[in-house]
């Protein structure tokens, strides 16, 4: 083969194979444009949704911020109120306490006043009767009860007094019973032991709850 054909030939060989790969090349760069532009949009839309974005939440941070203002003087007034509340409430106490307590110390006064008035009652009795018991041993008494003790092993009432009040002519007949002063030991037999004088004579008689005293013996 001719080499003047052989150089023409290899020549348009490269041609072609030159203007193959520009076009390629031109096709490639067709298409990286048209991705950077479908991507430039894209960030054109993203920075415009952004700024719409800022837009509309600079309204809401500062109604949000002028709203939190007025929730706190809200809350400001309402602790405020209550506190007031609160105050009056305690006062109103206090108050009601002041009074309970003037009321439980005329209470205590009042009390007094009747425990020393019963106390002088009762201090004038037993005069009376100390002076009574003196005339009627002084006249020749032949009865008088000494002591006298009504209850259980472990609480005991003194009942001399009582059983000197209830002497009739020259002796004693009663029942041994709670009223005579009163239940010592609630939901327990009581027994009753009298010492009495008779006749000149020191002598002890003990009775059961319920029984009948009959003093001196017959």
């Amino acid at each position: 083969m001719n080499p003047t054909r052989i150089v023409f030939l290899t020549g348009t060989l490269a041609i072609a194979a030159l203007t193959i790969g520009l076009a390629l090349e031109y096709q490639a760069i067709g298409k990286l444009d048209a991705k950077n532009n479908v991507l430039r949009g894209q960030l054109r839309k993203m920075d415009e949704l952004s700024a719409e974005n800022q837009r509309l939440s600079n309204p809401l941070i500062s109604t949000s911020g002028e709203r939190s203002q007025s929730i706190g003087v809200a809350n400001t007034n309402v602790a405020s109120t209550g506190d007031q509340a609160e105050l009056a409430r305690l006062r109103g106490e206090l108050e009601q306490f002041s009074q309970r307590s003037n009321e439980v110390e005329t209470f205590r006064a009042d009390t007094r006043a009747t425990l020393a008035a019963l106390q002088a009652a009762h201090d004038a009795h037993l005069t009376n009767r100390t002076a009574s018991h003196n005339n009627t041993s002084a006249a020749g008494s032949s009865f008088e009860v000494l002591t006298a003790s009504y209850g259980t092993d472990t609480t005991n009432l003194d009942v001399a007094a009582e059983l000197n009040d209830r002497i009739l002519n020259g002796g004693l007949k009663m029942i041994a019973n709670n009223n005579m002063a009163g239940d010592p030991e609630y939901g327990k037999v009581k027994s009753l032991t009298v010492i009495y004088r008779s006749g000149g004579k020191l002598m002890t008689n003990q009775f059961r709850e319920g029984d009948l005293v009959n003093l001196p013996p017959p």
